[in-house]
């Protein structure tokens, strides 16, 4: 049965709905905050000063932040999905991980186009030595992060639909709010073009909300009054990120060729190992997945000592740098190397290693997005004394498996201040097995609604260590189908 389908973001998992439900032969309207490709500042949000760790961008435009994603390709460890035998309470995920690894699958074969790689070159073990890092031992196994040649936006999807399957797409839409008949049909998205300033309403059969970690909640949470059902739902609540940064530098016994670790080249794509704890070991750092990235280092020195340069380097806000920012790189000129070599593979044999921390946040209650009187959002979200203790945990394992290999290393003081966010924010519009729990249910429709779906980032009740682009295109497939079921 052909139905008229609103998909509200036209991202990663928005471009990836409308595409997929338009060559269905749906009749699809994508409506997108932005015009164009570009970066977009946090506006109408207000982060706790004391919790933010870093400015971070978002895209608006056709394809959204997959414009400017890196595209590193990984999936969620089974126990993020089913939880921990005979230590979680519930499961984590309102379906297995065997259903979930069928969509990864089918999202490898979107977004790597005529690529000569697949999911199972994420799952296949390493297969070059490394010396004694290759034998992980009882306690840590190494997880491959896929970095194909060609980075993936959803935009060639989008523009593909609207040649060939009419996808319409209104760009410039700011939605504010959901309608809704009765007490669980939606039936219209409000909201305000942003050329002219007036009034813009859609209706259709179904609405699927994609506008990202973020937008998504904040929509539903402008809803609320409209939407009776709504407010019994835990919106807004359960921010989780996976937090990053380098946490330790240690001298190895010898010098080694870390490529295998560092950066596999293959054919359309490379390959980056990191060392994670193995299932039955999880328990002993309370159950979180981290992962922990060897980079070639110069020296012991302290990276710290130029984060704040750091910083500014990696934003989108097309800052300059001034005459003492470029003395501050000359006198740093060797950690500058480690970041530029970490990044394009200048030289992988070494005798000094960074540690570069990815670490899984549980849900805590206390982080959560909320409406505030003069019509903004206010976002608590930071890095608890509880992660922080999970994560010096995962370290001195790691430290006690390998210490064989190592001469000596330094895990630099202050282990939080070391940390910032990865831009990842999940869990607000988390999924669950019924509504007491979470926002949406394993078809990822919100629970006591009809008509309405999320698929995007803020699903995710728990995001694992490490990129979670796979996984949101995993889940925006697995949500058409939902739809065309619905």
């Amino acid at each position: 049965m052909r139905k008229t389908v609103c998909v509200i973001g036209a991202g990663l998992a928005g471009g990836i709905l409308a595409s997929t439900l338009a060559a269905r032969g749906h009749a699809v309207s994508l409506v997108e905050l932005g015009d164009a490709p570009a970066p977009l500042s946090p506006g109408s949000e207000v982060w706790d000063p004391a919790k933010v760790k870093m400015p971070f961008t978002r895209g608006s435009g056709i394809g959204g932040t997959s414009n400017f994603w890196h595209g590193g390709l990984t999936v969620l460890d089974r126990t993020d999905v089913e939880g921990i035998s005979e230590q979680d309470r519930r499961v984590r995920a309102p379906f297995t991980y065997s259903q979930l690894r069928s969509y990864y699958t089918q999202a490898m074969t979107v977004v790597r186009g005529e690529q000569a790689y697949s999911l199972d070159h994420i799952e296949s073990p390493l297969d070059m030595s490394i010396g004694g890092f290759d034998n992980t031992g009882d306690a840590f196994r190494l997880k491959a992060l896929l970095y194909p040649d060609k980075p993936f936006s959803s935009r060639s999807l989008i523009q593909r639909a609207q040649e060939l399957y009419g996808l319409q797409v209104a760009s410039n839409i700011e939605i504010r709010r959901l309608v809704n008949s009765g007490s669980s049909r939606i039936t219209c998205a409000e909201g305000i073009d942003l050329r002219s300033g007036g009034r813009r309403k859609f209706s259709a059969d179904i609405f699927i909300l994609s506008a990202g970690g973020l937008g998504s909640p904040k929509i539903l949470l402008n809803s609320s009054e409209e939407c009776p059902a709504l407010m019994k739902l835990p919106i807004g609540k359960f921010i989780i990120d996976h937090p990053t940064g380098f946490v330790f530098k240690a001298k190895l016994r010898q010098r080694m060729n870390l490529q295998p670790l560092f950066g596999l080249a293959r054919q359309g794509y490379k390959l980056r190992y990191g060392f994670a704890l193995n299932p039955d070991c999880l328990a002993s750092v309370d159950g979180r997945n981290h992962i922990l990235y060897l980079r070639p280092a110069i020296s012991m020195k302290d990276p710290g000592t130029y984060d704040v340069l750091k910083r500014k380097l990696v934003t989108y806000k097309g800052r300059s740098l001034s005459l003492l920012d470029m003395a501050h790189l000359v006198r740093h000129a060797d950690l500058l190397f480690e970041a530029i070599n970490f990044k394009y593979g200048l030289s992988y044999s070494t005798s000094y290693v960074s540690g570069l921390v990815f670490f899984e946040q549980f849900p805590d209650e206390n982080a959560q997005i909320r409406q505030l009187e003069n019509g903004k959002f206010g976002i608590k979200w930071g890095i608890s004394d509880a992660d922080c203790q999970s994560l010096e945990k995962f370290l001195a394992m790691y430290f006690e498996n390998y210490s064989d290999l190592f001469e000596y290393f330094t895990i630099f003081p202050r282990i939080s201040s070391r940390l910032d966010s990865a831009g990842h924010h999940s869990g607000a519009c988390r999924m669950a097995v019924n509504a007491s729990d979470g926002v949406v249910g394993g078809d990822l429709r919100v629970f006591g609604t009809d008509n309405l779906f999320v698929a995007d980032g803020s699903v995710l009740a728990y995001s694992g260590h490490a990129n979670t682009g796979l996984t949101i295109a995993a889940l925006a497939l697995k949500c058409s189908d939902a739809v065309a079921e619905a």
